[in-house]
């Protein structure tokens, strides 16, 4: 009977005891497996953020790569090529004005100066003097042709120091400076003014052979360079060529498209520079060609231009 109650107290303290283990190793697996649990989740966040980083990492890259391919484009390199190219074709035997900041830029100087000397324009309108003038008048000069340029402008300081340079280099019989203030213009389809140049009758030829537009600076209307389409396309000769500086401006490209809408066979071409180049020109006929029987006026009046819309 002794050994019965021994034996039966035994087997419910080792049961009790395996209690106690299950119990504490349930305790420990649940710990573990929320340990575990913490564990994954702090993992899955750590996979995120790393994905996270992973992303706005080649999204750097990339808009980094974007951005070193518009500084090469935009670096000093471009310029400094151009820069040699002007000289080469100058014999190395002038030094040039400043080419920078609000001067007209050296890869844009290059179209202009290789267009001059392929096809010897006798009359260069140029509007905006500066820079630009110096160097045509150098390229005239030493090529020995015998083209005629009209800057005009109305900034008195830059019209003073076109004028000394010339004169020092005896370039003035090439360049006939045009002193016109800005004087308020308005202009069928828009609603704003325009501050153009004041050009006397005989301030510019009537056959115009190579037209430089990089002015006037714009004061009120956004597309401040837009009379020159209306002032001086319907006198491009039918050979006749045009160069406008700052394409890669908003409001310069919207310009070209309202001139293309007044002149459907203008040909417009995009050169590489470094603030955008366009070049201009007429496929087949004549300009008069497109201008309806009222607005067909004398050379000396302005002529009309068409609403935008």
């Amino acid at each position: 009977m002794m050994s019965d109650s021994f034996a039966m107290g035994l087997w419910i303290g080792l049961s009790a005891l395996n209690l106690v283990l299950l119990a504490t190793m349930l305790f420990f697996l649940l710990r573990s497996s929320r340990k575990t649990a913490r564990r994954l989740k702090r993992a899955r966040l750590m996979r995120r953020k790393i994905r996270d980083q992973l992303v706005k990492v080649r999204a750097d890259m990339q808009e980094y790569d974007e951005a070193l391919g518009r500084r090469f484009d935009r670096s000093i390199w471009p310029q400094f090529e151009s820069l040699m190219s002007l000289y080469r074709l100058l014999d190395g035997k002038i030094d040039f004005p400043p080419t920078r900041r609000w001067a007209v830029s050296p890869d844009f100087l290059r179209h202009v100066a290789e267009h001059i000397r392929r096809h010897a324009p006798k009359t260069i309108v140029e509007c905006g003097s500066g820079t630009s003038t110096v160097v045509m008048a150098h390229l005239l000069n030493a090529l020995g042709q015998a083209g005629h340029i009209y800057a005009i402008e109305n900034h008195a300081p830059t019209i003073d120091a076109v004028r000394v340079q010339l004169r020092r280099h005896d370039l003035e019989r090439f360049v006939t400076l045009v002193v016109a203030p800005l004087v308020e213009r308005q202009y069928p389809g828009f609603d704003t003014v325009f501050h153009w140049y004041d050009l006397g009758a005989d301030a510019v030829p009537a056959a115009v052979d190579l037209l430089i537009v990089d002015g006037p600076y714009s004061m009120v209307n956004e597309y401040a360079r837009y009379p020159a389409g209306p002032e001086f396309l319907p006198k491009l000769s039918r050979d006749g060529h045009v160069f406008v500086d700052d394409t890669e401006r908003e409001e310069e490209l919207q310009m070209l498209r309202l001139w293309r809408k007044l002149y459907p066979d203008l040909g417009i071409r995009q050169l590489h520079a470094e603030k955008g180049c366009a070049e201009l020109f007429f496929l087949d006929r004549k300009i008069e060609d497109y201008l309806p029987r009222e607005w067909r006026e004398p050379a000396d009046k302005p002529a009309g231009v068409p609403a935008s819309s």
